[in-house]
C-alpha cells in the first residue's frame, strides 16, 4: 500500500529523486532544510523529521511554545514535537494508526510538510538562534 501511495505522491509533487523501491518499508522526501522519513507502521504509517538544533538561549520559552503546539495542535496538525535522544535537536513525528486512503495519506504528508516548514521557521526566528 505505502509504495503505491509513494509513487503517486512522487508524481503529484514532481519529485525527481526516487523516494524508495517496492521492497522498501521506509521512504524519504528531501526538503530544502530537512528530510522527512515515511515508514510503514501497520496498518498505518509514520512521518518523522529532525528539524534543527534546539536554540541555545531562552530554551524555556521555546520549549513552552513546543508544549503549546503539542497540547493544542498549534501549527503541528497534531504531530508531536520533541527532542532527539541527545536533547539537542527538535524533532517532529506523526503517526497515522489506521489504514489510510490515498487522499488521507496525501493530506497527512502535506500537513506534515507545512508543519515542518513552520517549525523550522520558528527555530530560525527564535531570538537565541543567531
Amino acid at each position: 500500500m505505502l509504495y503505491d501511495y509513494i509513487v503517486k505522491l512522487q508524481k503529484e509533487l514532481e519529485l525527481k529523486e526516487p523516494l524508495g523501491g517496492a521492497a522498501d518499508s521506509m521512504f524519504a522526501i528531501s526538503l530544502d532544510e530537512a528530510v522527512i522519513s515515511i515508514s510503514e507502521d501497520s496498518p498505518g504509517f509514520k512521518l518523522t523529521c529532525t528539524l534543527d538544533d534546539l536554540p541555545s538561549q531562552q530554551q524555556e520559552d521555546f520549549l513552552t511554545m513546543m508544549l503549546r503546539g503539542n497540547l493544542f495542535g498549534q501549527a503541528t496538525h497534531f504531530a508531536a514535537l520533541g527532542l532527539d535522544e541527545t536533547g539537542n535537536k527538535v524533532t517532529l513525528q506523526y503517526h497515522y494508526p489506521n489504514k489510510a486512503t490515498y487522499q488521507q495519506f496525501h493530506n497527512a504528508v502535506e500537513d506534515f510538510i507545512n508543519a515542518v516548514d513552520y517549525w523550522i521557521g520558528q527555530i530560525k526566528s527564535h531570538p537565541a538562534a543567531t
